[in-house]
């Protein structure tokens, strides 16, 4: 019985012995340069990039592990990570097969650049490398017979950078996660969760959410949803980077948008804007361009209100229409299409208890604005104006009298003729001067002109006193001596005349 423990033993070590001196004869041939170059060419296909890899190393601890990897661009690097990390099974190895279970990369930077041409290109294969159009298993073996199978990749922490031709950043992508539940060259596919995803600097969109595929040389995501200012946002997107056009094309309708922090995300003052938004918004067009992008939308406000607008601001406090001042709105929605790096508002309306604004008209990419738009108010708001602005306003017209004016300026910094309206095309310094003094007692000009007039009148009545002192001065002298007549003329005699 001692004997035959002791055979265990021995046949357990020795077995042992060889499952050690295996695995350490695999990891010199894993960390090989041939057996480096065909890990590294079996992951550029499945990732459809020209990966390179410094290192690896095998162990049945802490499993196999690459480092220095990269992914070149040109003379760019499209992607950069510290080390991959993945899981393997042992038994395979022993047939000559690398089968990796999970593959994980842990906090890679991807920065994408637009090219010359302003096209967004992946990375691409050398010619012969991998054929698109030819759909090849995960499982292949290569010229030395060793073969790596991927079951599942993993992308952990990452940070992705967008940026155009001239190096300015489109979108920024924070906490990326992504597994890949297929890769292959013919099909990607997989699920992606991005912490925050910030475009142009401006809206900032957090929780994003969606499957992805890429298959023939298009991007899906069919079921994408994320958080926008506090409100939620549901839609799809698909695109073909790569082909002649990089054509795209989006659609999505977003509810529960909190507006105060939507606006501020794009410029405005905390507290200009506040209420609920709602809507939706679909978009296509050419990648290289998104700015030139075309489409159309909608968008509904509940419990909205807009206070500290300057342009309205300014006219509701002079005019004492304190609704302008700060409206606070019963309805609001609009419609409006996009084109040629222009909004169009194709109706805009906002509703408060006692007036509304309604406007159309273009607000481009740049910022700047250009709108038609009409105030209508109630017959007491009129009613408190004076006659100089009352008379301005149109006849009722259901229920209101209205009023059309023009808005431009910019998005920062809006513009309206409104007052100019309001005062019934006179001329605006001397109407506005007297309106206002009628309503305020006076005016800076009313006391500059009244300064002027006096100092006038005071250096016309010093005028007049010194001429009248001349002229008494010319009434009161002595008559002089008659002077001696010349010869041969005739004398007259001067009698002085009394007063």
């Amino acid at each position: 019985m001692k004997k035959l423990s002791k055979a265990i033993l021995l046949a357990l070590a020795a077995l042992l012995v060889l499952v050690v001196f295996g695995l350490v004869c695999v990891n010199l041939y894993i960390q090989s340069p041939r057996a480096q170059e065909q890990i590294q060419e079996q992951l550029s296909r499945a990732l459809r990039m020209p990966l390179k890899i410094t290192n690896t190393s095998l162990s049945p601890w802490s499993g196999l592990c690459i480092t220095g990897i990269t992914i070149p661009n040109g003379d760019a690097t499209f992607l950069e990570a510290g080390s991959f990390a993945a899981d393997y099974r042992v038994l395979p190895l022993l047939a000559g097969k690398l089968a990796i279970t999970e593959m994980s990369i842990d906090r890679p930077r991807v920065v994408w650049k637009q090219d010359a041409e302003g096209k967004w290109k992946l990375p691409a294969l050398e010619k012969g490398a991998a054929t698109a159009d030819v759909p090849v298993p995960a499982e292949k073996k290569s010229s030395g017979g060793f073969t790596v199978v991927i079951g599942r990749f993993v992308v952990k922490s990452g940070a992705v950078d967008l940026v155009d031709k001239d190096g300015k950043h489109i979108a920024i992508f924070t906490d990326v996660n992504m597994t890949y539940t297929e890769l292959t060259e013919a099909n990607v596919e997989g699920t992606a969760v991005i912490g925050r995803a910030v475009w142009a600097d401006t809206l900032a969109l957090e929780n994003v959410h969606t499957p992805f595929k890429y298959a023939a040389g298009e991007l899906t995501l069919p079921e994408l949803t994320a958080t926008l200012a506090g409100g939620t946002v549901r839609g799809s997107y698909r695109a073909q980077p790569e082909a002649p056009k990089s054509p795209f094309e989006t659609a999505f309708t977003f509810e529960q948008v909190n507006l105060d922090r939507l606006v501020t995300q794009l410029g405005w003052k905390p507290g200009q804007g506040g209420g609920i938004a709602s809507g939706k918004l679909a978009l296509h067009g050419d990648m290289r361009r998104a700015e030139r992008a075309e489409g159309g939308g909608q968008i509904q406000l509940r419990d909205g209100q807009f206070k500290q607008l300057e342009f309205f601001q300014t006219i509701g406090q002079v005019l004492n229409i304190r609704e302008l001042s700060d409206l606070r709105l019963k309805d609001a929605h609009g419609d409006f299409h996009i084109a040629s790096e222009k909004v169009y508002v194709d109706q805009l309306i906002l509703t408060a208890l006692d007036l509304q604004l309604s406007a159309k008209g273009i607000v481009r990419f740049d910022q700047k604005v250009s709108l038609d738009a009409q105030l209508g108010v109630d017959e007491s708001i009129v009613k408190r104006l004076p006659d100089l602005v009352r008379e301005s306003f149109g006849t009722a017209d259901g229920g209101l009298r209205t009023i059309n004016f023009n808005i431009t300026g910019s998005t920062e910094k809006l513009r309206t003729n409104l007052l100019d309206r309001l005062i019934g095309g006179q001329n605006l310094s001397q109407q506005f001067d007297k309106f206002v003094s009628g309503i305020f007692g006076g005016s800076k000009k009313d006391d500059e002109k009244k300064k002027k007039e006096e100092e006038d009148r005071r250096k016309e009545e010093k005028k007049r006193r010194k001429e009248q002192e001349k002229a008494d001065a010319a009434k009161t002298p002595a008559a002089p001596a008659a002077a001696a007549p010349a010869p041969g003329t005739a004398t007259t005699a001067i009698t002085p005349v009394k007063p």
